[in-house]
């Protein structure tokens, strides 16, 4: 909880900051675009970690619901590709899908939710840049995704807990950082609650994959 509350801090704070500076000052259009900019991404940032953290709290109670339909992949992970590459300049993003279409029975906008969440991951362990690789395909009866980065990568002993709710791999590259320890777990959940997997490979120095699986749906 010590590590949400930081996490809260920190936008409200960098809010509060510049919005007393615009109320005390005045700047140019420019500079005040970018602060604007500025406050709101950290409105965007706390409004994802209330949600994580709301979502997970109804997840472990038993009341989360999920709104199950015939959805194809496919479409899905592009749409959310298109969405980080129009907004982030220092990563490529690559997709590799089959020209037919992946279906699962599924919540679309929870299954957007772990994509969304392992996309933002994969940018912020990057932080050098590099291309993200998305890759998607028919399996032994599931779909399974793949989201490959070139960033600085995890020690070993560090995967087994990844997915566990607060945890933060801890080391000097990975400390500047920081994060809550949320948005994983969630994924974890979520995929879970869809009869899949999730799980991670990764090299130090080199970057990380992560995966899931959803049954296939067949009728």
């Amino acid at each position: 909880m010590s590590t949400v509350s930081h996490e809260l801090r920190t936008p409200l704070a960098s809010l509060r900051g510049f919005a007393e500076l615009m109320r005390t000052r005045e700047f140019p259009p420019a500079q005040r675009r970018q602060y604007l900019t500025i406050m709101e991404k950290e409105t965007i940032r706390l409004a994802t970690l209330i949600n994580d953290f709301l979502d997970l709290q109804r997840i472990e109670s038993g009341h989360q619901t999920y709104h199950t339909e015939r959805i194809d992949v496919v479409p899905l992970l592009k749409k959310v590709l298109a969405l980080f590459s129009f907004d982030k300049t220092t990563h490529a993003f690559q997709l590799d899908v089959p020209g037919v279409p992946l279906l699962v029975h599924a919540d679309e906008d929870r299954i957007q939710q772990v994509l969304t969440n392992l996309l933002s991951n994969a940018v912020k362990f990057s932080p050098n840049g590099g291309t993200i690789r998305v890759e998607a395909e028919e399996r032994e009866g599931c779909v399974v995704v793949k989201i490959r980065d070139e960033g600085i990568g995890l020690a070993p002993e560090m995967l087994p807990q990844l997915f566990r709710k607060f945890f933060r791999a801890d080391n000097a590259a990975t400390r500047k950082i920081g994060g809550t320890g949320l948005g994983l777990a969630l994924v974890k959940k979520i995929i879970e609650a869809h009869g899949g997997q999730v799980w991670v490979e990764s090299t130090q120095g080199e970057g990380s994959t992560f995966s899931f699986s959803l049954p296939l749906s067949t009728t």
